[in-house]
């Protein structure tokens, strides 16, 4: 009787305490990312990519798109390479999640649920760091079970 009460007690705790959190809808979420780098200058790189390596490096410095922008992300566990971001001692100051940007999935009638279907593309990986950011090495990496393996470093000229 008394786990029965404590079980209770602490279920109305929780739907409580939960009843007290504001509610954040997707476009106030989008907005407060995109606000971010929204009238900032930033060094954007451009590199040009595949699933073996960076092949080349071009830096520009300018406003960044909302594209760009939208795909800073930090590395998740669903993702298949990142972007590690080395400064000129080679301490890390970012570590960019970018989900598989060498596989081109193509969809073909009677094979949609097909794992199969695509291929390896070159790619042009876009990101945006601080002017302050003293960005000298890119790290390009791969994900398997949640251990990052290096698949080539490119300095930055």
């Amino acid at each position: 009787m008394v786990k029965n009460i404590n079980t209770l007690f602490i279920l109305l705790m929780s739907i409580s305490i939960s009843a007290n959190i504001p509610i954040i809808s997707k476009k106030d979420f989008e907005e407060r990312d995109n606000a971010i780098f929204s009238d900032e200058i930033a060094q954007i790189y451009k590199l040009s990519s595949n699933r073996f390596g960076i092949s080349k490096i071009n830096s520009s410095t300018g406003k960044p798109s909302k594209v760009i922008v939208r795909n800073m992300k930090l590395l998740t566990p669903s993702d298949d390479y990142a972007l590690q971001v080395l400064d000129s001692d080679k301490n890390e100051i970012f570590l960019i999640g970018l989900g598989n940007p060498f596989y081109i999935h193509a969809q073909h009638i009677g094979y949609e649920e097909s794992n199969f279907f695509g291929g390896y593309v070159d790619a042009e990986i876009q990101i945006a760091l601080p002017l302050s950011a003293d960005a000298s090495y890119f790290v390009l990496l791969s994900q398997e079970n949640k251990f990052l393996k290096k698949i080539s470093e490119v300095k930055v000229k």
